[in-house]
């Protein structure tokens, strides 16, 4: 089996799965701006606490971004600017703010190998279908991430702009460069997807088993309990508005 090295924790792919459900569960409850700003450093919190923190700084740009698109949704509002581009504005940046949490652990709970994560459930009690198509949904985005990517960088090399500016001005052309090959890649993909599932024995009606020891420690159940504390600590200040 893979030996975890000396000093170095990875939490359970169980920690990530409740660390989901807890940011989703806090970003319903909490609905104030500073509140959800405070969840958010929470999460960055959570993260550096799991050993994931070379993906703070892109979360914290990816917030940066999403702050920016909704403060100008309001200021086109105030500027007489029509009212359905700037309520899509403000309604991209709250609900880019409030996915971003939630979000960010399934990206860290994706990362997990197929099998250590249907051992996971399996170890949950949950039926093998449910760890299947779990498997499948989390590994079939960053996939699609990857094909897009893929397009992308062929587009450059073929001279096609592919900055925001000549995304917009050409919108008819990008649609047509960009969409049907991801159309036609993403059938492609889910082909893959299926027979990479069935290669590695998703079928077999037996106990699954992870190459990786699947343990959830001390330390796990610490980081999900931090991230619980933070959430009511500020639904709390909330409602006794302090925030």
């Amino acid at each position: 089996m893979e030996k975890r090295k000396q000093g170095h924790f990875r939490p359970d792919p169980r920690t990530w799965l409740l660390l989901c459900l807890l940011g989703t569960a806090s970003v319903l409850l909490v609905r104030s701006e500073s509140g959800g700003a405070c969840l958010f450093l929470g999460c960055l919190l959570v993260h550096l606490l799991s050993g994931n923190g070379n993906r703070l700084l892109p979360y914290t740009l990816y917030y940066l971004v999403f702050y920016a698109v909704g403060w100008a949704g309001v200021r086109l509002l105030d500027g007489g600017v029509a009212f359905s581009v700037s309520s899509m504005l403000s309604s991209m940046g709250i609900v880019g703010r409030k996915t971003l949490i939630p979000l960010s652990f399934a990206a860290a709970l994706a990362g997990e190998p197929t099998g250590s994560l249907m051992a996971a459930l399996q170890a949950m009690r949950f039926p093998k279908t449910v760890g299947i198509a779990a498997s499948v949904v989390l590994r079939f985005f960053p996939t699609i991430a990857g094909e897009y990517r893929a397009i992308r960088s062929s587009q450059r090399f073929r001279g096609i702009g592919v900055g925001v500016i000549h995304t917009l001005a050409h919108l008819p052309s990008t649609v047509e460069y960009i969409l049907i090959p991801l159309i036609l890649r993403t059938a492609r993909v889910a082909e893959e997807l299926s027979a990479s599932m069935t290669v590695r024995g998703v079928r077999f009606s037996g106990e699954t088993v992870s190459y990786r020891p699947i343990h959830f420690s001390w330390k796990d159940g610490a980081i999900c309990v931090s991230m619980a504390a933070i959430a009511g600590a500020v639904f709390a200040l909330e409602k006794g508005g302090a925030l």
